[in-house]
């Protein structure tokens, strides 16, 4: 049996050099939210409003992951500060 080898996406020692706004745009570059979006988008004219920025939601929640913030109400005051 042989041992398949996965390339990392990025060198973390790299990441962390990074001022926190390019190491978020590095990050979104090697991750296609597509898939997520088509899964969270609006299908119906029923329930929450259309002009929520849905991408922005899921790139909050990654950023979240990045940053360690344990909770959602963590984070929306950081998104508000």
């Amino acid at each position: 049996m042989s041992i398949v080898r996965q390339e990392s996406l990025f060198s973390m020692q790299i990441l962390f050099d990074l001022e926190p706004t390019q190491r978020y745009d590095e990050i979104f570059s090697a991750i296609d939210i597509n898939p997520i979006l088509s899964i969270v988008a609006k299908k119906s004219q029923l329930g929450r409003p259309v002009e929520l920025n849905y991408p922005a939601m899921v790139q909050a929640l990654v950023v979240r992951l990045v940053e360690r913030i344990p909770e959602i109400q963590l984070l929306v005051e950081r998104l508000n500060s």
